[in-house]
């Protein structure tokens, strides 16, 4: 059954691989799906979610889910902020960017998993700054578990990479990831060896997914 997280469908895998589709081909395509969004540092999947951005005192936060579709509320001190004092519009939207018109955001940051402000260090301290929005794109795996979802925005190359580095871990079971060669008497393989820093089983998937790395401060 496919999950809303998940980047491909387990029917185009195992048709790739030229079997059928079994729970394990299921958890590939999931493993897949989620070691991408962790190498890029996001969650793909659309949803509604609140969150205590990190904003430094800048004009602009940098929110985890691109891209952003609706700002449903921003609070700042515990008050809830006017719709026209902050924008997503343009190009901000699919950077995943908050905009505030006028001066900056209060002076919050992520220390240890938590977001602090002065000398309080308490996920959703009332000086925090909360943000209730809905981002993401729409994945394979949510459309086939409502279609009224679709249709699928998720981008091309993310959802190849999830078929390549599905396909990996599907044909790398139970194989050593340390051996890169394998001989019984005249018999012999020889396999492709992970390159040094190197996340994925595809390295052609990890190459699709480069652009899609969510970079932010700590």
């Amino acid at each position: 059954m496919a999950r809303p997280t998940d980047l491909c469908l387990a029917v185009t895998v195992a048709a790739d691989l030229g079997v059928l589709v079994d729970p394990h081909v299921e958890r590939c395509v999931s493993a897949a799906s989620g070691a991408i969004a962790a190498l890029c540092g996001r969650a793909f999947e659309r949803a509604t979610v609140t969150e205590f951005p990190a904003s430094y005192a800048r004009p602009y936060v940098l929110l985890a889910r691109p891209p952003l579709v609706e700002v449903i509320s921003v609070r700042e001190g515990g008050e809830l902020l006017d719709a026209t004092a902050y924008t997503i519009a343009g190009d901000l939207a699919a950077g995943g960017l908050l905009y505030r018109l006028a001066g900056v955001w209060p002076e919050t940051a992520h220390v240890g998993g938590l977001v602090t402000l002065t000398v309080d260090s308490r996920q959703g301290h009332l000086g925090a700054l909360a943000v209730t929005y809905t981002g993401g794109f729409v994945t394979p795996g949510q459309v086939a578990g409502d279609a009224s979802l679709g249709p699928v925005t998720l981008p091309a190359e993310i959802e190849e990479a999830a078929i390549l580095e599905a396909c990996a871990l599907y044909r790398g079971r139970g194989r050593d990831a340390d051996v890169s060669a394998e001989s019984l008497g005249d018999w012999s393989v020889s396999y492709r060896e992970r390159g040094a820093g190197q996340r994925l089983a595809s390295p052609r998937a990890e190459l699709l997914v480069a652009p899609h790395v969510l970079w932010r401060a700590s």
